[in-house]
C-alpha cells in the first residue's frame, strides 16, 4: 500500500521504486509504501502504515456545517483497505489504506499503490485485500482495473446485497471550494480532515506520481491514500494519491496561485488527488476492466543510492547513476545481463579480512540519455512502452557497455519475487 517513493518490486521504486529520501528542492513524498513483513521466527510486529514523510503535516483540520454532515453522509460507504498475508501468516497485516463504494454493487475506487501487491514477500504468500467498513464488517476484494499511471483502481468487493455509496459529481470543483477528505492516518479509523481546493490539473515534476491532479490543503498523511475527497453536497471529486512538501515547485494547468486567490496554503505542505467526476472515461475504463502498468527494468532500488563520483567513498566508477541492488530473477534485467550488487571482502598480506569493497552496476544512461540519479531513470523509462527494447549504457567498475534490454510490465516482473 504505501511507500515512499514506490517501487518497481516490493522493495520499492518502480526500477527499485523506493528511493531515498533526498532533501533537495521540490521534494515529494508518496503517501504509501508496501513494507517487508517480519521473517517467521520474530515476534510479529503491529501493523504497518506505510507512507512516511521528512516533515510532519500539519494538524487536522474538522469539518463544520454543510462539510460535516457530508463526511457523516460518505463515512458508511468508506472502507478502511488493509493488505493482508495468506495461509499461515493470514493474521499478519501488512499496510493500511483507504477506499469507498462507488457503486452499491460493491464497487469500490482506491489508489493504485494502495493495492499493488507486486512484489511481496515469499513468507507472506499471496497478498489479499480486505475492506473495512464503520461497522467493521470486512469484505474481501478482487481489482478488477487499473492505471498505474494515474495511481488509481477499481475493485469489486464481495458483497450480499446493497452497500452504501458516494455519488461521483457531475464537475470538478473550483479552488477555493471546502472539501473533507476520509482517511485512516494517525491511527484513526476512517475520520475526516477538512481543507480547500488550491488548484486543478498539477504537475508533480516527477514521473511516477499521478499527472493532472487536485491540490489540496487538507492534512493527510499515511494511511489516507485512496480515500475520497468530498464536497459539502457529499460527493467525491478525488481520490487521495499523495502529499508533497515544498509544493510550489509543482506546476499547474494554468489556475492562479493559491495566494492570489486568497485561499491559505500550509507552508510546505499540500495533498494531491486523482480526479474523478460521474463522466470519468478513466473510471469507466478501469470498471471495465482496463489494466495500464508501467514499464520496468527489472531491478529494485531498496534502501539505495544514487552513485555520484565525487562525493562517493567507493569508487564505482567515472560517472554517475542509480545503483542496481537485487534484479529480479527472471526479468528483463537479468535476462539482458544485470548484476545484482555483491561486496567483496578486502584481505592484507597475512589474508586477514580487513574490509569490504561493493561491486554493482551502475546504470548511466538509457539510449543515450543521461541517468545520473534514479529519479533521472525512471522519467526516461516512463516515456518508453512495455515491450520496447532498449539501450542501457551500464558501468561496472571502469569499463561501460550497452546492454539491449526489453522492458517488461512491472506488475508481471515482480509477482511474487520478495
Amino acid at each position: 500500500m504505501f511507500d515512499p517513493w514506490r517501487h518497481e518490486g516490493a522493495a520499492q521504486a518502480a526500477e527499485g521504486r523506493l528511493r531515498r529520501p533526498a532533501v533537495r528542492p521540490f521534494t515529494i513524498v508518496l503517501l504509501a509504501i508496501l513494507v517487508w513483513i517480519a521473517a517467521p521466527w520474530l515476534v510479529r510486529p503491529e501493523p504497518i502504515v506505510y507512507e512516511q514523510v521528512q516533515s510532519r503535516p500539519p494538524p487536522v483540520v474538522a469539518p463544520s456545517g454543510a462539510l460535516a454532515q457530508a463526511y457523516e453522509l460518505a463515512r458508511p460507504a468508506t472502507l478502511r483497505i488493509e493488505a493482508r498475508c495468506s495461509g499461515v501468516f493470514a493474521a499478519q497485516v501488512l499496510g493500511i489504506g483507504t477506499g469507498f463504494f462507488f457503486d452499491s454493487s460493491g464497487l469500490l475506487l482506491t489508489a493504485y499503490h494502495v493495492v499493488d501487491a507486486a512484489g511481496q514477500t515469499r513468507e507472506c504468500g499471496t497478498v489479499r485485500f480486505v475492506g473495512v467498513d464503520m461497522d467493521r464488517n470486512e469484505y474481501a476484494l478482487t481489482l478488477l482495473g487499473f492505471d498505474a499511471f494515474m495511481d488509481l483502481a477499481v475493485m469489486q468487493a464481495e458483497v450480499s446485497g446493497s452497500v452504501p455509496a458516494i455519488e461521483l459529481a457531475p464537475l470538478l470543483p473550483s479552488p477555493g471550494v471546502e472539501v473533507v477528505a476520509i482517511g485512516n492516518s494517525r491511527g484513526d479509523f476512517l475520520e475526516p480532515r477538512a481543507g480547500r481546493v488550491t488548484r486543478l490539473g498539477v504537475r508533480p515534476g516527477r514521473a511516477d506520481f499521478a499527472e493532472s491532479t487536485i491540490e489540496l490543503t487538507a492534512s493527510l498523511a499515511p494511511g489516507d491514500s485512496g480515500g475520497p475527497v468530498v464536497t459539502s453536497k457529499g460527493q467525491a471529486v478525488g481520490v487521495v494519491s499523495y502529499i508533497s512538501f515544498n509544493p510550489t515547485g509543482m506546476a499547474s494547468s494554468g489556475n492562479l496561485p493559491p495566494f492570489l486567490l486568497g485561499i491559505p496554503l500550509p507552508r510546505d505542505f499540500a495533498s494531491y488527488a486523482v480526479p474523478v467526476e460521474v463522466s470519468s472515461e478513466l473510471v469507466a475504463s478501469l470498471r471495465a476492466g482496463e489494466q495500464r502498468d508501467v514499464p520496468v527494468i527489472g531491478f529494485s532500488w531498496q534502501n539505495g543510492y544514487d552513485y555520484d563520483p565525487r562525493a562517493s567513498e567507493v569508487d564505482l566508477g567515472p560517472r554517475p547513476g542509480p545503483i542496481v541492488v537485487t534484479v529480479a530473477p527472471g526479468g528483463p534485467g537479468d535476462r539482458a545481463g544485470l548484476r545484482s550488487l555483491t561486496v567483496r571482502p578486502v584481505l592484507d598480506a597475512d589474508d586477514n579480512r580487513i574490509g569490504s569493497a561493493p561491486e554493482a552496476d551502475v546504470i548511466v544512461a538509457v539510449d543515450g540519455v543521461a541517468t545520473p540519479t534514479f529519479a533521472d531513470l525512471l522519467a526516461e523509462v516512463r516515456t518508453k512502452r512495455i515491450g520496447e527494447t532498449v539501450t542501457l549504457s551500464v558501468q561496472r567498475g571502469d569499463a561501460t557497455f550497452r546492454l539491449p534490454l526489453e522492458l517488461g510490465a512491472r506488475r508481471s516482473v515482480f509477482a511474487g519475487q520478495p
